[in-house]
This record gives structure tokens, C-alpha cells and sequence, in this order.
């Protein structure tokens, strides 16, 4: 397994005999010239920025190797720009083309300079917050899948130290704590992202629900799995009506964290779509990026990132993760076209194309999460292409019932850098999904609003006094190479860090 980089903080330079690179953050003025840091940095940044070769430019790196300041080696410029045009997701941003560099120069012990990138321009108490930030892009740009290769890369098997020096001791402690905070985190996105990418002749439902077993026995969590018996027991017949095509049972997985102090928690469940590849099943797909649909169990796996986020931050809220494991599948037993099934809640749905199974297997999901009488339930899903059609790459869909919960949820991800837009749920939409045979349809004839047609039939399944929301993160999944600190292929964890910090906060 890939080793992630270490972050702690000291106090000194001195603390340690010798690091390889220290890293040092460079402003520029509201003449775009570099603002000089303190000695000993100065006369090195004075002669690049004379020569123009380095104007403290935001995202701008200036490597110089030997320069042997701070007891290291080398030394990495790293440009911040004006002041008050930087914010946390671009400091995080700058941090995933510093991990890019360093990789590249082979430099694995490094030692950030604190206080060279902290903005003045804002109170000290959250000079931290930057630091923070920082640290994040470091980690979680450094993540590589490298489990199937015969011979890895030199990351997997090197260890890589960050050594953040804090000379103001009263900042110190919460330098240290936000940085434990974010090795925790990068570890549970870790989990998501290796169960996403990996191959789905090894990632059925089965391997996922042995992982979350030995993940709950390790992590304090409890957890339960429902087996095929289990969910026609359950009269789950949408999500067994997906898995009929497959080899592979389905397995509903359910972990649990409650923390020590129950008294005030509220209980957050949060579901995951888990199809654990989608041919489509006879409406199937075409043969071009099949491949990237093991991808499609992204939601499930960032439930489970996030319950064991929630755990590690010890959040005060009692939190329920619900992933729902399947193939969909072609085969002589496969759902078809036409099929009308009755739901766990008692409503029936004709299936007009198998491929929009994702929400015929949350929508039992979501009925049994509301069983368990949660304060709010949250599902997250790749559930539309259409969503990314609305709205691209650069953040996902959100729809919900209930408008404190839903801006609770996008401000906790503006925070994270890991954006929503809330789209409607207007019942004309519903008008399409009416069927003459059934309650409903699984797909309308309308090509457009796709995602909130989808939306609406998760609705359906939603009862009077569930405070809900929805995400559809199939355009954010995977291969966001335009943001630095996510791989260009593969997955990338987005939206575990929005769904443990909602834990933390509501």
C-alpha cells in the first residue's frame, strides 16, 4: 500500500539535523512585485525577482537546488500573489502543484516555512486555517493507486515527512492539532478512493462488505450486512430487480458510529449508491470508457470515508452509513425493459430503461434508512450523466426538501473547496415519470432535466417528516486533473470531507 507523507509541526529548524527542500511562501505587493520574506530568504528572493525570473506570481515555483538555507539543501519559492486575492481553496490548489514539483525533484523531506505563508492581511487566529489548507493539497495530491502495478513507482515505497515549523508557540498546539486532522482525513479518503478505483473482478459486493467488516473491527464501528436472503426479507424488489443479471449477490452494508456522549447527538444516516460495475444492463451501455464503470460505486465508498472521518474527528452526532452493493448486468434473468417491480415502501415502478438503476436501488435503500428514524438522511450517488451536461466539472448537483439542510450541507463543502449548485424539484418534472401500468416510470420520455427527473423519483420514496437531501456527483467522481491536488485519472474522494464536516457541525 502507498505510503502518504507525514505531516507534523515543531518549532524550530533546529529540531531536526536535515531536511532536503524548505519550502517558502512568496506575496507580492499591489505592484505585482515579490515581497521579500526575512532573512535568510531575502537576498535569493531579491535576485529572482530582479531578474524576473520569480515575482512571487500565484501558482508560480521556483526551485533552487543547493542553495543550502534552513539547515536544507534546497530551497522551493513558491508564489502566493496579492494578499487579498487568496483564498483556502487556492492555497490548497498551490499545494497539490507543490507535491507535483517536489515528486518530480525527488525531495521527500521537507520543511514548510509557517510563517512565510501566512496572509497578514487577515486576524491571527486563522493564520491556521491557511496552514491547514496547504496541508491538505500536499496530502491528497500525493495519493497514488499502485496496488496492480508489478513494479511501483518510487512513492509507494518511500516516506515522505513535511515538517511544518511554527515559531509562535501559541499558534503551535493548533497548528499541530489541524495537521493530525488532516492525516486522519487524507487516510479516509484514501479508503474511498482505493475502493472506487479498484477493478471490479476483485471489487464486488461481497469484497466491499469483507472490507467494511475488518474497516468497523479496526475503527471502533459497528456493522452489519444484509445478504440476498436478507434483502428479499426486506422486500427490497427494486434493488434485487438490478442484481438479477449479475453472478455476484448483492449485499447492502451498514457501519455505524456513535459517539461516547449520546445525549444531544443527533443521528445523521447517510446513503451510497454501490453498483459495483453498470453495464447497464440490456439497455447497455457503449463499449467506449465501459471500463470507468467500476466508478459507480463511488457513492458507497464515500460513505464509507466519511463514517470513518466522522469517527477519527470524533463527531458529536450519532452518524449511520448505508451502502447499497450491486452489479447490473446483462444476462437471461436480467431485469428488461417493461418490468413493473413493487418497491420496499409499496409503490411500483415500471422500468423503462435499465440503465437508470442507480435510483431504483436507492430508493429501497433510502426507504430502510428511514426506518431507523434519523434527524436527516443524505444520499450520495453517480446517479445522472445528465447532471453533467447541466453543469460540468466543476461541482455537483444538490436537491433536497429541506432548505436549512441543504445550505447546511453547500456551505460546509464551499468551506472544503468541494462546491454544489442546487437545482430544482419542481413536481411539473414529475408529470414525464408517470406511468400507465405502474405508479411511476424509472426514466421519462423528455431528454432534458435528466438529474431532476432522477431527483424526483427519490423523492417519491421519501416520507412526510424525512428531512433530505441528495447529491449527484457523477461529473466530480473521478478524473478532475484540472483541480492539482486530484489524480488526472481515477477517483478522487470528493465530498468525504463535506459529509464528515456535516457530521461534525449539525
Amino acid at each position: 500500500m502507498q505510503k502518504l507523507p507525514l505531516l507534523e509541526a515543531r518549532s524550530s529548524f533546529e529540531q531536526r539535523t536535515h531536511s532536503d527542500t524548505v519550502l517558502v511562501g512568496v506575496f507580492q505587493d499591489s505592484k505585482k512585485r515579490a515581497l521579500l520574506p526575512k532573512a535568510p530568504y531575502d537576498l535569493g528572493v531579491k535576485k529572482l525577482d530582479k531578474t524576473r525570473t520569480f515575482e512571487g506570481k500565484y501558482n508560480a515555483l521556483q526551485f533552487a537546488r543547493f542553495l543550502e538555507l534552513q539547515n536544507c539543501e534546497s530551497t522551493l519559492f513558491v508564489g502566493l500573489g496579492i494578499p487579498n486575492e487568496l483564498t483556502p481553496e487556492k492555497v490548497r490548489s498551490v499545494g497539490g502543484k507543490i507535491w507535483s514539483k517536489l515528486f518530480s525533484e525527488k525531495c521527500k523531506t521537507i520543511v514548510v516555512d509557517a510563517e512565510t505563508f501566512l496572509n497578514r492581511g487577515l486576524p491571527s487566529e486563522d493564520h491556521h486555517k491557511w496552514l491547514r489548507a496547504l496541508a491538505e493539497g500536499l496530502i491528497l495530491g500525493a495519493y497514488q493507486f499502485n496496488k496492480y502495478k508489478s513494479r511501483s513507482d518510487d512513492s509507494a515505497e518511500s516516506s515522505y515527512r513535511f515538517s511544518f515549523v511554527c515559531r509562535d508557540s501559541r499558534q503551535l498546539a493548533q497548528v499541530q492539532k489541524e495537521l493530525a486532522e488532516v492525516q486522519v482525513m487524507a487516510e479516509a479518503l484514501r479508503v474511498t478512493r482505493d475502493w472506487s478505483n479498484e477493478p471490479s473482478n476483485v471489487g464486488t459486493p461481497t469484497y466491499f462488505a469483507n472490507e467494511a467488516k475488518r474497516l468497523s473491527r479496526t475503527h471502533g464501528l459497528k456493522c452489519k450486512v444484509l445478504d440476498k436472503k436478507d434483502l428479499i426479507r426486506e422486500k427490497m424488489n427494486l434493488y434485487l430487480g438490478v442484481s438479477r443479471g449479475s453472478d455476484q449477490e448483492p449485499r447492502l452494508v451498514i457501519v455505524e458510529y456513535v459517539p461516547k456522549k449520546l445525549k444531544n447527538a443527533k443521528k445523521i444516516a447517510i446513503v451510497g449508491k454501490g453498483v459495483t460495475f453498470d453495464s447497464g444492463g440490456i439497455s447497455i451501455k457503449p463499449a467506449a470508457r465501459m471500463e470507468e464503470m467500476k466508478h459507480d460505486m463511488t457513492g458507497a465508498a464515500s460513505v464509507m470515508g466519511a463514517v470513518l472521518l466522522a469517527a477519527k474527528w470524533k463527531a458529536p452526532n450519532h452518524v449511520i452509513g448505508i451502502m447499497a452493493f450491486t452489479e447490473n448486468m446483462p444476462d437471461g434473468k436480467a431485469i428488461q425493459p417493461g418490468n413493473i417491480f413493487k418497491s420496499r415502501n409499496g409503490k411500483t415502478v415500471e422500468v423503462i430503461n435499465t440503465d437508470a438503476e442507480g435510483r431504483l436501488v436507492l430508493a429501497d435503500a433510502l426507504d430502510y434508512a428511514q426506518d431507523l428514524k434519523p434527524d436527516a438522511v443524505i444520499d450520495i450517488a453517480t446517479l445522472t450523466g445528465a447532471v453533467s451536461i447541466a453543469l460540468g466539472k466543476q461541482c455537483c448537483a444538490i436537491f433536497g426538501n429541506d432548505e436549512g439542510l441543504v445550505q447546511s450541507i453547500r456551505n460546509i463543502g464551499d468551506l472544503n473547496g468541494e462546491r454544489m449548485w442546487q437545482l430544482p424539484l419542481y413536481d411539473e418534472y414529475f408529470d414525464d415519470l408517470r406511468s400507465d401500468y405502474a405508479d411511476m416510470k424509472n426514466v421519462g420520455n423528455d431528454p432534458y432535466g435528466g438529474a431532476i427527473r432522477a431527483a424526483l423519483f427519490l423523492k417519491q420514496f421519501i416520507r412526510k417528516n424525512t428531512r433530505w437531501a441528495h447529491l449527484d456527483i457523477a461529473a466530480m467522481d473521478t478524473n478532475l486533473g484540472h483541480i492539482s491536488y486530484y489524480p488526472k485519472r481515477g477517483a478522487n474522494g470528493i465530498y468525504v470531507r463535506t459529509l464528515a464536516g456535516f457530521a461534525m457541525e449539525y
